[in-house]
């Protein structure tokens, strides 16, 4: 009985320790936001705007349309402020419109083209870098 009761302890106390380690392998999910859909996200993503409209955001990254303000001249932070017009198009593409909060304080709107399903919106709070895309 003796022995029972050790290896169920001995068990209890392994499986702990190791969900432990896992949570300690992995901090980003700790830290992890979440998308208005329901998606994580990691803690900052990296978004490149363009003055025309990119090709929908996909493995390759984020792109976004400046659609008002002024084009960042250098990487900068910002914080999403809304994520509104989600509605897919006859493609399956969502154009949605987000307003952005820069690190020197301004404001921009973008117009962020993804497939929901394969990459989730930019969302509320979330942190992320700008960098203005390459000239095509």
């Amino acid at each position: 009985m003796r022995r029972r009761v050790f290896l169920v302890v001995a068990i209890g106390v392994l499986v702990l320790g190791a969900s432990g380690l896992a949570v300690d392998r992995w901090p980003e999910k700790r830290q992890a936001a979440l998308d208005p859909h329901g998606t994580v996200l990691p803690a900052t993503r990296q978004v490149q705007l363009s003055r025309v409209m990119p090709v929908p955001s996909d493995f390759d990254g984020l792109h976004a349309q400046l659609i008002s303000g002024t084009m960042p001249t250098t990487p900068i932070d910002a914080t999403v402020l809304s994520d509104e017009q989600c509605q897919a198009d006859e493609h399956g593409i969502s154009h949605c419109l987000n307003r952005l909060r820069l690190a020197d304080g301004s404001e921009i709107e973008v117009r962020h083209p993804h497939d929901m399903h394969t990459v989730p919106c930019l969302s509320p709070g979330e942190s992320v870098q700008l960098k203005t895309a390459p000239p095509l």
